[in-house]
């Protein structure tokens, strides 16, 4: 049992990746003496439905997170998940505040006036909500995170409009925490190389520029925690929450029920109304039904969507019932079918365009990577433990997502009796739980 625990998020780390870190000096100082595992993402394999699973240890049909976007089809710009009274579960930070322990979170997704972390700093992806920056975290964090962390770095946060525009204050934000607050629990989420993935693709010369980026990050941290003493006391975890593949298609399903009648948008393309509605998720989608649509209707969305499945065209893997998807993902929410795509396949919610988009097309820029899709494909994401709670060199084979939340729990003595994952006992020194 560690007395304290620093889970730092490497957005979209492959497995793979691995040996290219081992080479870098960050990663070096905790792969010497770590243990290892492969990690079976939950679907769809996104960044705030896993790290959702990561704090609480529940899938998305129980978390209540089963997008990166909520279901909003009248907006321009649907908002995403980013609040933690939309989570329908308890989290490990209400664990370790029971427990009597400190917390701090940086950047970690669907941590927006989260009440169980004292030094709070969230990911906000949907700033038009908001007033502008200050308005953006005077509304999601508390008193003391607002005026300690937050208005003194608000000006590392770019305004040009780039990718990573809050890189740079995230790196300073959680140094500055890790060295002054000392908390008990802390996570934070890196996103440097999700971004590269996304840019330039699943593999390539950009994939270690990035985590280059996330060493320097790293390191830091480890000279913080050996100048104040807390070194030998901490615990480290470095997770991901998906992977990527390279994007060679583009499936509107909008598009195409919009010209068969079931969704009817106007002149300037705005939605009038639909009968039914597709929530891209990436690689994947959700497929959303009108209120009251009677069963006629209904039979004829499920006609065409077997079409669409039936036609290589549109590369549609399979259309899962919800009940299939909880059955067989642990995915779940108001959505009536899950739209799986094949690998490299984006599942878009345009209203408006052509029904596919190939990459390479003339004058159609499309992301070169993505991901969203079914978490068996691709690069697979990474846990790696090491320090005083967890047994050092072990090979931990693969593991399922859902088990880091209560394993992270055992690891500082406590219990998280709602997660549906299990404690990876092998992997820690001991796994006495507090009463």
């Amino acid at each position: 049992m560690a007395d304290k625990l620093l889970v730092v998020s490497v957005d979209a780390m492959h497995y793979d990746d691995i040996a290219i870190a081992r080479e870098m000096p960050g990663f070096a100082r905790i792969l010497a003496q770590a243990s290892v595992a492969e990690v079976e993402g939950v679907y769809p394999s996104l960044t705030y439905p896993n790290h959702a699973a990561q704090i609480t240890g529940c899938p998305p049909a129980t978390s209540g997170v089963y997008n990166n976007t909520q279901f909003q089809p009248w907006a321009r710009r649907p908002e995403w998940f980013w609040d933690s009274r939309l989570l329908q579960v308890p989290t490990i930070f209400a664990a370790a505040r029971a427990g009597g322990l400190t917390t701090a979170a940086v950047q970690w997704p669907v941590t927006a006036n989260e009440p169980d972390v004292d030094w709070l700093v969230p990911e906000i992806a949907s700033p038009q909500v908001f007033a502008g920056l200050e308005d953006q975290y005077r509304q999601t964090t508390n008193t003391q995170s607002f005026e300690r962390y937050v208005l003194p770095n608000i000006s590392l946060i770019h305004n040009d409009g780039r990718k990573g525009r809050y890189l740079d204050m995230v790196d300073e934000v959680s140094a500055q925490i890790l060295r002054n607050e000392r908390p008990d629990l802390m996570f934070v989420h890196l996103t440097a190389l999700d971004f590269a993935r996304h840019a330039e693709g699943a593999h390539g010369p950009h994939v270690e520029r990035a985590l280059r980026r996330v060493d320097a990050a790293l390191s830091t941290f480890l000279d913080i925690l050996e100048q104040t003493g807390e070194r030998d006391r901490t615990s480290i975890a470095v997770v991901s929450d998906h992977g990527h593949l390279d994007v060679e298609q583009v499936t509107n399903l909008n598009v195409v029920l919009a010209e068969r009648g079931f969704l009817r948008v106007s002149s300037t393309g705005e939605l009038i109304d639909y009968d039914a509605y597709c929530l891209g998720g990436g690689l994947s989608g959700q497929i959303f039904l009108a209120d009251g649509i009677t069963p006629e209707r209904r039979a004829q969305v499920a006609q065409l969507l077997a079409e669409i499945e039936a036609d290589p065209r549109y590369r549609i893997e399979k259309f899962w019932t919800a009940e299939q998807a909880r059955s067989d993902y642990g995915l779940d929410g108001p959505f009536t079918w899950v739209v799986e795509s094949e690998p490299g396949v984006t599942v878009a919610s345009a209203l408006t365009g052509r029904p596919v988009v190939v990459a390479g097309d003339e004058g159609v820029p499309l992301k070169r990577g993505s991901h969203g899709h079914a978490p068996r494909h691709g690069g697979q994401p990474v846990l790696i433990v090491t320090g005083p709670a967890f047994t050092a060199g072990l090979d931990l084979g693969r593991r399922n997502m859902l088990d880091q939340a209560p394993t992270f729990a055992a690891a500082l003595g406590l219990a998280m009796p709602t997660a549906q994952g299990t404690v990876m006992s092998d992997a820690l020194v001991g796994s006495q739980v507090r009463v």
